[in-house]
């Protein structure tokens, strides 16, 4: 037994060998103060080896990792055997459990004990640095086993005092992993991650898998995570978890990755606009339709589809509102960041719509009932949805169009007072200094004298 233990620690440290560059000190008081490789540190303490640059920190960074190797390719296996010495580990082993660390599994890296134990490894083996961080990864998985150190290493990557240490670490545990030909899914299994279902993305593990799977294919990691997902849910729970993880800044960019795989395969699918509505699971009967988070990656699908979303939405939200009940609801909708987006281009959809339908701006002063409104029209919410529909018909004269419609409604002095009496209240919900001027302009046309007014 120990000498099978002794092989895959030599295999682990051989892995690592091509990995280690300038060197990190973890002291009583802390981890993470780098040396030139080899040096010490102001006390004369030996410094442990630190990984390349080249281990992701963050789930967002690019990997450029080399993958798994055979250890016959592996140079220097045959020298690393007589680094592994079975007294060493031992006695490792042996000042875990004196310093009770077997029984601490929070916060364990931020222990002053566990640091004078890394401390008493580090000198330990100060003539073969390279073999330092994989004792210690070794005894701390025989004490708490891999899922539980997977845990401890992603909470340190937290804490910007054990991080870095915390990173090299764990690059151990991956090339643990490469050598003994764990595949995606053995790994996603180990870390407990089956269950998590929608939150899958926001277990603290789940970067680490993500760091194993870039590991065994470089080249297209995306790829091989999908096949690990799609094998353990169907096509609308994968899409709720790319949704989910796309709410969160650090996972966001590899949820939609992953999302892009997933319409791709809905579209080879042949899965339809409609399909994608009911598998996103968009309900138009609820009230805060417009506030799902699936809305967005529903336009996304439907756009790889060379369709028109919007459209789509206004043709499905139709059936359950009038086009009044459609404009009030967007009114309320482009006052909320969540929903200003996607409100504006059902307006504009819903604009072209009317456009088409030769709807006029007198109509749809009517259609939003507006003419219901009295003097208190400036008040009106809808006002601005009719100013917005009239720019639409007439672009260089807005305004214009607009004072006509009211003119003819109100009547010159009426229009008058309301609007002198709007900006004197300071309810009004649009700036009628537009229509004030082209009231100006008409009294000035009309020969009206100081006194007529």
């Amino acid at each position: 037994m120990a000498r099978k233990r002794s092989f895959a620690l030599l295999a682990t440290v051989a892995a690592l060998l091509a990995c280690f560059g300038p060197v990190t000190e973890v002291t009583a008081s802390g981890p993470a103060t780098s040396f030139p490789a080899g040096g010490e540190d102001h006390n004369g303490a030996q410094t442990l080896r630190r990984l390349r640059p080249y281990v992701r920190t963050t789930m967002e960074e690019e990997d450029n990792s080399s993958g798994e190797r055979g250890l016959d390719k592996i140079p220097g296996v045959a020298k690393l055997a007589d680094m592994l010495t079975p007294d060493k580990q031992k006695a490792a082993n042996k000042l875990f459990s004196n310093l009770k660390l077997h029984e601490t599994t929070a916060n364990l890296f931020e222990s002053p004990k566990f640091h004078k134990w890394v401390k008493s490894v580090t000198k330990s083996y100060k003539k073969t640095p390279d073999t330092a961080n994989a004792v210690i990864v070794s005894t701390i998985m025989a004490q708490h086993g891999d899922e539980a150190l997977a845990r401890m290493l992603a909470a340190a990557k937290q804490t910007p005092t054990t991080q870095l240490f915390a990173t090299q670490l764990e690059e151990v545990q991956l090339a643990n992993w490469l050598t003994s030909k764990k595949t995606a899914d053995d790994v996603f299994k180990l870390l407990k991650l089956d269950d998590e279902g929608v939150n899958l993305f926001k277990n603290p593990v789940f970067s680490t898998w993500v760091s194993y799977a870039t590991k065994l294919d470089d080249k297209n990691p995306d790829t091989l995570m999908f096949s690990v997902l799609k094998a353990r849910y169907d096509d609308d729970v994968l899409a709720d978890i790319f949704i989910a993880a796309k709410e969160t800044r650090s996972t966001r960019r590899i949820a939609a990755r992953q999302e892009s795989i997933l319409f791709a395969k809905w579209t080879s699918d042949g899965k339809t606009a409609d399909d994608a509505f009911k598998l996103l699971k968009l309900n138009p009967n609820r009230d805060d339709f417009l506030e799902s988070p699936a809305i967005g990656s529903w336009v996304s699908y439907v756009k790889m589809l060379g369709e028109d979303p919007y459209k789509l939405i206004l043709a499905t939200l139709s059936a359950r509102y009038t086009d009044e009940g459609l404009a009030s609801m967007l009114v309320v909708a482009k006052q909320d960041h969540i929903t200003v987006s996607v409100a504006a281009k059902l307006e504009d959809a819903l604009f072209n719509r009317w456009r088409a339908q030769g709807k006029s701006a007198e109509s749809v002063f009517k259609l939003l009932n507006l003419n219901k409104a009295e003097d208190k029209i400036f008040e009106s919410p809808m006002l601005r949805t009719w100013a917005s529909y009239v720019r639409t018909l007439d672009k260089m004269n807005p305004d214009e169009a607009m004072f006509s419609v009211l003119k003819t409604r109100y009547g010159d002095e009426v229009l008058t007072d309301m609007l002198i009496a709007s900006r004197k209240s300071g309810t009004a919900r649009y700036d009628v200094s537009g229509l004030e001027e082209v009231l100006l302009k008409t009294w000035v046309s009309d020969g009206k004298t100081a006194d007529d007014i």
